[in-house]
């Protein structure tokens, strides 16, 4: 199912960069931050279509989808179409398709392919993590002071469907990590920054304000890179957390001290 994963993937984003190229309208959904171009709509509907073809008896979790299809299957597929709409939308080159799979309820695989520059992040639970043919591991550092990483507080109100209800907490982890000497701090509004932070582009990620769609892929590839992932309370992050951290051991038990 890896492989299928990888191959549909692929073709699903060669489907969203004709899109891309020519330029799309969107809308909003659930505020103006909360953008759904016709791209998103089409590779969905693609990447549904196929899997219900090769895997009628699975389940399907979409973004672009208000319902799930058969929820209670063994196997059940997590889309999200084109992670980074917003991106993708306003013509900013940073934006992904991402299809994972859970097994009895479990993250199982995860598949994250970033169409322009044609790397493919993947993993499938207790057989690593890679990007195209390439092992990949979470990096060394274990300094808070000069961490590169990826930080995104989220949003405030705890009505929104994206709020963790943890803005309080995540203001004080960034009170704390700028201090008063700065830090080097980057958010692209994509979870590409996941699978950088577990090949050690990024020594971490600490993200607010995402869903079950935005994380099932990237959990899967970075516990299999050596990543510790858990939400900023320091349980393992599930289904149903709306915030993570992602990095290597050492350093995730100091980032977790500065969010208390």
């Amino acid at each position: 199912m890896l492989e299928f994963a990888k191959k549909l993937a692929k073709r699903a984003g060669k489907l969203a960069l004709g899109y891309y190229k020519k330029g799309v309208n969107f809308t909003c959904k659930s505020d103006s931050t909360d953008l759904v171009t016709e791209a998103d709509i089409a590779v969905n509907d693609f990447i549904v279509k196929e899997i219900k073809k090769k895997f009628p008896d699975h389940g399907i979790i979409s973004e672009e989808n208000k319902k799930d299809h058969n929820g209670g299957a063994k196997f059940i597929w997590v889309i999200d179409p084109i992670d980074g709409t917003r991106n993708f939308a306003k013509h900013i080159p940073f934006w992904c398709v991402m299809i994972g799979l859970e097994k009895d309820g479990e993250p199982h695989i995860g598949v994250v392919y970033d169409t322009l520059n044609d790397e493919m992040f993947f993993a499938e639970k207790g057989r690593g993590a890679f990007c195209n043919s390439k092992p990949i591991k979470v990096g060394s550092n274990e300094d808070v002071d000069s961490c590169f990483m990826s930080f995104c507080a989220g949003v405030m109100g705890k009505s929104a469907p994206y709020s963790s209800g943890k803005f309080p907490e995540y203001k004080n982890f960034f009170n704390k990590i700028v201090n008063d000497k700065g830090h080097w701090l980057h958010h692209y509004g994509c979870m590409l920054e996941a699978c950088y932070a577990s090949s050690g582009r990024l020594d971490a990620l600490v993200k607010d304000g995402i869903l079950y769609h935005d994380c099932l892929m990237p959990y899967v590839i970075a516990k299999e890179a050596g990543a510790s992932v858990t939400d900023s309370c320091g349980q393992e992050w599930k289904k149903g957390m709306k915030d993570m951290v992602i990095a290597n051991p050492k350093l995730h038990k100091k980032l977790l001290k500065l969010f208390k």
